[in-house]
């Protein structure tokens, strides 16, 4: 009963409005797509360390496409600082 209409129902309240994230066609190819490559690598007699090594670097260059055709300068700029930082030696390096 509605407290304003004693005769009246109450509204029935709406669901929740969580929304839904639907995979892409992309992330479904990357989710479907390592495991088939690897697998193959693996019955082709490719070294396990070789073949997660090409997988690491082909999974490396689709997130870095993916986060610079998304605008994603913040995180190409941490990525770049820290490549910087790594190929820059220390003052300490040769002591």
């Amino acid at each position: 009963m509605s407290p304003h209409h004693p005769g009246a129902s109450a509204p029935e309240s709406e669901p929740s409005r969580t929304p839904v994230r639907v995979l892409t066609p992309a992330q479904v190819a990357g989710i479907t797509i390592f495991p088939i490559l690897g697998t193959g690598l693996v019955l082709q007699g490719v070294p396990v360390d070789d073949i997660l090594t090409l997988l690491a670097g082909c999974g490396a260059i689709g997130a870095g496409t993916i986060a610079a055709a998304g605008g994603g300068r913040r995180l190409l700029t941490a990525l770049a600082q820290g490549v910087v930082r790594a190929a820059t030696p220390t003052e300490n390096a040769g002591k």
